[in-house]
């Protein structure tokens, strides 16, 4: 039995078929030279090095010389058939006798080299394999077993060429039913690409069409000659000085001064005109007759053998003919000169490359484009390449020369420059934590995320916190799933607008909100709460004020604060034991920016009437960070950046265990991992939001969650319906968890109060909503309509204009001042201070903003329509 090693790496890491391809040029040249190799597979310097030891060992050249070539020990391609078998099946008796009578001439006191490869002998005639009434036509797999049958000569099995690569795995000198079926479709798939390239070629100067039309170029100059080019060619130029001599007539005749002078010359060259043009027409009728004898030996000939064929065959004779024809006509036109573009393209084709990079072709010649693209253009010393074809996407393995993969990663634009077909900001680059030099590239198909499942449906009260890690959130391209370790756990989420940030939070959700002994609240100051979804029917609070939001988080704090006092009374050891009985706390954070800026505005006062502070709603939470995670009050956090213009000086986020890290930019990177991520494969930066209905990478983001979750793999969030939100989070929303006593034992204020103050907070704004246009924006509409609808008016504009439509509320003698200069100003900003009062209950806001470059910021006109529904927010 003959044993092939399935696995395509052997000694220091070389690939067998790269040893395979040196030992081909360096017997087919007769020059064995490390530049050779270098200039011929592509490789680094040092990797030629080891290549041409490896070529030593198996017998093919000779010992290093120096600085001379080594001396190479086959003389034919034809005589390398041990070669193959040692490298390839590991045949050592067949690679000692075979090799050594054919290279007793080169060199009779040459000593081969003990092969390192494992003999496993056959025995001498084999039974043919008995036939498998189980067999259903497809082969098993071949990598997982050896394979057996009588090894036939490449004399007795000829091995055609496969310059695209693919060759098949399995030896087709094997003639077994494995290996004959394997030779055969390698057989189709060779003829699949003849046909691909014989279409590609359709499309060069070397195409039937381009061909035939040359021909048919080269056919008609030959019927029309010399005599006939140079006929045309005079008779232009005859009429030309016609139209000359009738133009100098008319210039004669409306001549002033010297005009007998002038009809003189208009006389003289008129005549030699007529001249001119008869000796014309008379070469143009000998042309003629010369043109009509060629024609038809050239035409005539064809049309005569057309129309006998169709006389005496019919329609298929004549169809014969014209395919003649036609294959005439491309003979003829054969020949072209080439610029270098087109020639290079050519070239492409003929070696059977592909122009652009698609899911599905052949691992090969995937493997030589990107060989290219890393060596030649990005300049990477490369060790060894290996492609793994997937459904969804080619998997690179990449092992460095002396180098990391940080070339790589800053040159991955420049990469899919290379790789025509492959979409924008797509290559993903994982740096291995076992080996500095190795890395992994995945570059994706047209549908890498088809494995990501809809979000599971959860029964309510069907998970416990222990589940939460396994509750699948996510999924990667390969289909793995994703879960989040949240118990005792803060989360931070970063993700630009249109991220696919908020798809993130309801899978989280979703998974909360199905447990049996967690309390989930959310605070969401900057969108009402609409990042939640649905699921807003199974949270306890969905709390949009922020002075709610202060009390909810003193609780929190209270609670969180308080528990550890329970942990010896209950046997809970050191941390917070969640139960049903006992829950955890969850505060889901939304619009984070929004909450910082809401936070600095809202002041609390003392009994005097004095200022004395603000909310300080980042504060409570990053306290309740250091302070609560033991006792599972914690938090999870959603922002658009990282940075201080974002997030001001809450830079405690950057140090929560759990990072989210969605499409974003270069600088939240940095702030939320560690210096050197980028290089690593950590890329959110390329990942590019929803644009219109161009989902791209929404949804997708980079996840670091402990050493489980360690490794730079984009995940996309699991999504459903926005119906099924709805539905699930009502009924969730029926089975809330209770708090438990005790802990609500360390504050003044229950769960129930804070749920009850948040029903009264919207039951009061819901009587609030007015039904229509307040009415102070009612009249300011009407002002800017009689002014003709400019772009904007200024502050004292608008302020003037309501004192005369409404004296009896805005006249000057109505507000305070020492003299009409402050009572302007006070006008003024009573106007501000009343139309943010009447927007507030309806949900608008009217900020000053540029309505011309030369004015002030003021009202402008375009934010009052949207604000009356004449125009929408997007416009």
């Amino acid at each position: 039995m003959t044993e092939i090693d399935t696995n395509p790496v052997i000694g220091a890491g070389l690939d067998r078929r790269l040893v395979w391809d040196a030992a081909e040029a360096v017997v087919s040249t007769q020059f064995a030279s490390r530049s050779l190799l270098q200039r011929k597979l592509r490789i680094g310097w040092e990797l030629t090095g080891h290549v041409m030891d490896e070529l030593e060992r198996l017998g093919v050249v000779g010992p290093d010389q120096g600085s001379r070539a080594r001396d190479v020990r086959i003389r034919l391609v034809e005589d390398m058939e041990p070669v193959f078998n040692a490298l390839m099946c590991g045949e050592e008796t067949s690679f000692t006798d075979a090799v050594g009578a054919s290279l007793v001439q080169a060199d009779e006191t040459l000593v081969l080299p003990t092969p390192r490869f494992t003999l496993t002998k056959a025995p001498a005639a084999p039974e043919p394999p008995a036939d498998d009434p189980d067999d259903d036509g497809e082969p098993e797999p071949e990598h997982s077993r050896s394979v057996e049958g009588t090894v036939y000569t490449a004399q007795e099995w000829e091995l055609r060429e496969d310059p695209e690569g693919d060759r098949p795995w399995i030896n087709p000198q094997l003639r077994t039913r494995e290996g004959r079926r394997g030779y055969l479709r390698f057989q189709r798939r060779q003829l699949r690409r003849r046909m691909r390239k014989a279409a590609s070629r359709q499309r060069t100067p070397h195409g039937l069409v381009p061909r035939m039309w040359r021909g048919h170029q080269r056919v008609r100059a030959w019927v029309v000659g010399i005599e006939g080019a140079k006929a045309t060619a005079d008779l232009n130029l005859a009429l030309v000085s016609v139209k000359e001599a009738d133009r100098a007539a008319k210039r004669a005749q409306r001549a002033i001064r010297d005009r007998s002078k002038k009809r003189e010359a208009a006389v003289k060259l008129q005549m030699e005109s007529g001249k001119q043009l008869v000796v014309a027409k008379a070469a143009r009728d000998a042309a003629k007759r010369a043109m009509c004898f060629r024609g038809g030996l050239a035409y005539g000939s064809v049309v005569v053998v057309d129309g006998v064929t169709w006389g005496f065959t019919n329609v298929w004779g004549l169809l014969g003919a014209l395919m003649l024809n036609m294959f005439g006509l491309a003979w003829m036109g054969r020949d072209v000169e080439l610029s270098e573009e087109e020639l290079a393209r050519l070239e492409q084709i003929e070696d059977g490359m592909p122009q652009e990079v698609t899911i599905g072709m052949t691992p090969r010649v995937f493997q030589e484009m990107m060989r290219e693209a890393l060596v030649e253009k990005l300049k990477c010393e490369i060790k060894t390449l290996r492609v793994d074809p997937l459904e969804y996407a080619y998997i690179v393995h990449v092992w460095l020369d002396g180098m990391t993969p940080k070339k790589i990663a800053d040159g991955l634009a420049d990469l899919e420059a290379n790789l025509p077909g492959v979409r924008t900001s797509s290559i993903l680059l994982r740096q291995s934590s076992q080996s500095r030099n190795y890395c992994v590239l995945t570059i994706p198909g047209p549908n890498a995320w088809a494995a990501v499942p809809e979000l599971p449906y959860r029964e309510p009260q069907s998970l416990t916190t222990a589940d939460i890690p396994d509750a699948q959130v996510a999924a990667a391209m390969s289909g793995d799933a994703l879960g989040l370790p949240l118990e005792r756990t803060n989360v931070n989420m970063v993700g630009k607008s249109r991220s696919g940030k908020s798809t993130w939070l309801r899978a989280i959700l979703d998974v909360l909100t199905a447990t049996t002994d967690q309390i989930v609240i959310g605070i969401d100051l900057g969108s009402a709460g609409s990042g939640f979804a649905g699921l807003r029917h199974a949270m306890h609070l969905v709390i949009t004020d922020p002075y709610l939001a202060a009390e909810a988080l003193d609780w929190g704090l209270a609670v969180g604060q308080g528990r550890p006092d329970l942990f010896d009374e209950l046997g809970m050891g050191q941390t917070w034991v969640t139960s049903p009985e006992r829950p955890g706390v969850k505060f889901v954070v939304d619009e984070f920016p929004a909450l910082v800026n809401t936070s600095r505005k809202c002041v609390i006062y003392d009994e005097n009437g004095k200022k004395v502070g603000d909310i300080n709603l980042d504060g409570k939470l990053a306290e309740m960070i250091d302070t609560c995670a033991k006792s599972d009050v914690t938090v999870i956090v959603a922002g658009q950046g990282m940075t201080r213009a974002r997030i001001g000086a809450n830079t405690w986020l950057n140090e929560l265990p759990v990072q989210i890290l969605a499409a974003c930019d270069e600088d939240d990177i940095k702030l939320a991992l560690s210096a050197g991520a980028m290089d690593e494969g950590w890329a959110p930066h390329r990942l590019m939001p929803q644009m219109g209905q161009d989902v791209n990478d929404a949804g997708v983001a980079y996840v670091l969650a402990g050493s489980r979750h360690s490794e730079p793999i984009p995940y996309r969030a699991c999504i459903t319906s926005t119906e099924e939100y709805e539905r699930r989070g009502r009924e969730r929303g029926e089975h809330l968890v209770a708090m438990d006593a005790e802990s609500e034992e360390f504050c003044d204020i229950t769960l129930e109060d804070l749920m009850e103050k948040q029903k009264a907070l919207e039951e009061s704004r819901r009587r609030r909503r007015p039904s229509g246009l307040p009415a102070l924006i009612t009249t300011i509409r009407g002002i800017f309509r009689d002014a003709n609808d400019p772009a904007g008016l200024s502050r004292e504009e608008l302020a003037e204009a309501l004192g005369e439509v409404d004296p009896d509320t805005w006249a000057l003698d109505n507000f305070d001042g020492d003299d009409e200069d402050e009572q302007i100003q006070a006008r003024i900003e009573a106007v501000r201070v009343a139309v943010d009062a009447v927007l507030e209950p309806i949900g608008h806001s009217w900020p000053m903003e540029k309505y011309s470059s030369k004015l002030p910021r003021g009202w402008r006109l375009r934010d009052l329509k949207v604000i009356t529904g004449e125009a929408s927010a997007e416009a």
